[in-house]
């Protein structure tokens, strides 16, 4: 009779074992194991932020960088070795992360800091979400590596391993393993995107949208319910700087001069066309100095032109190469 309720318990836990055995085996996340090279993040679910980490962790020692982007997924088409032109560097580093947030900023300049770095540039690509974001609430595709931000390494796994396990993720995951069929479900658990990261530098490069315009354009811009008519009438954003970000700020501050930093803060054009909030501009020229912020939110040039952008979350890099040239000029 034991022996029958052991079987039928091994039976009933065997589909947990197995599960979790996989996760094991193909490290969904990429997060298990070290990786050398992240090249594309296509049919995955993978995390920015840990890519920026590990591949800076990878390459440091060889390349010793010390010119650095900032910036949410909005920054990536600030092509780094573009960037490097203007400020004299042939590897300078994409330190970006998904949804950025203020505080994840803050920590980064510090772990590169710790890791004796010298600082030399810096170009930060700010808009109003930097501040909306809580790094501590935001999931699996966006919470910081906790190498960076000192969060308990079990916490950390712990937000990935309740990914797996919830609304579906792993089965998803296998039907894509075993098939390799799209299936128009797996859009919520799966990036289907052609993404592509770049070795060293660490730029990533939204393929999927590159080729799609170079194919039709006039296609691509006609999409039904891709782009919405802004209001034409100027639109003042609320503040969204929050006073516990103002420590946050002054850490950065204080790396920066620690270092003797040369660096420029750019409020990207967003498709929203809404102007960053004057308080709040207000508060980064009291830490970081007028002459340092360049303000090309709100209705202008590149916002008034669809073609400028992706879509309505990203700007493209004829945008960023643009407003490099006019801020170092």
């Amino acid at each position: 009779m034991f022996i029958n309720f052991t079987k039928k318990i091994l039976l009933f836990i065997s589909p947990l074992f197995l599960l979790i055995l996989g996760y094991v085996v193909f490290d969904p996340f990429q997060i298990l194991r070290t990786y050398q090279a992240y090249p594309d993040n296509f049919a995955k679910s993978l995390n920015r932020d840990r890519i920026s980490t590990q591949t800076f962790l990878n390459n440091n020692k060889d390349y010793s960088y010390k010119s650095f982007i900032f910036g949410s997924s909005r920054s990536s088409v600030f092509y780094a070795r573009n960037w490097g032109k203007y400020i004299n560097d042939k590897n300078p580093y994409h330190f970006d992360a998904s949804c950025e947030t203020v505080s994840g900023i803050a920590t980064k300049l510090k772990f590169i800091e710790n890791h004796g770095n010298k600082i030399e540039n810096a170009l930060f690509v700010l808009d109003r979400s930097i501040f909306a974001y809580e790094q501590d609430t935001l999931g699996s595709v966006f919470i910081q590596d906790y190498r960076v931000s000192g969060l308990p390494w079990w916490k950390y796994h712990l937000v990935f391993v309740n990914t797996y396990f919830s609304k579906g993720f792993f089965v998803a995951f296998y039907d894509y393993l075993l098939f390799g069929n799209f299936k128009s479900y797996m859009r919520s658990f799966l990036e289907f995107r052609k993404i592509n990261y770049t070795p060293i530098v660490n730029d990533f490069i939204f393929t999927s949208y590159i080729e799609q315009i170079k194919a039709d354009s006039t296609k691509y811009y006609n999409q039904p319910n891709f782009f919405y008519e802004r209001k034409k009438e100027k639109q003042l954003g609320g503040q969204v700087i929050k006073s516990y970000q103002l420590k946050y700020l002054q850490k950065i501050k204080e790396v920066l001069s620690r270092q003797g930093t040369q660096y420029k803060i750019v409020l990207g054009p967003t498709y929203d066309q809404i102007y960053f909030n004057e308080t709040d501009l207000k508060i980064l020229i009291k830490f970081f100095g007028k002459g340092n912020i360049y303000n090309f939110s709100g209705i202008n040039e590149y916002s008034n032109d669809k073609t400028n952008y992706y879509e309505i979350y990203h700007y493209k890099p004829n945008v960023a190469n643009d407003i490099l040239k006019k801020i170092y000029q």
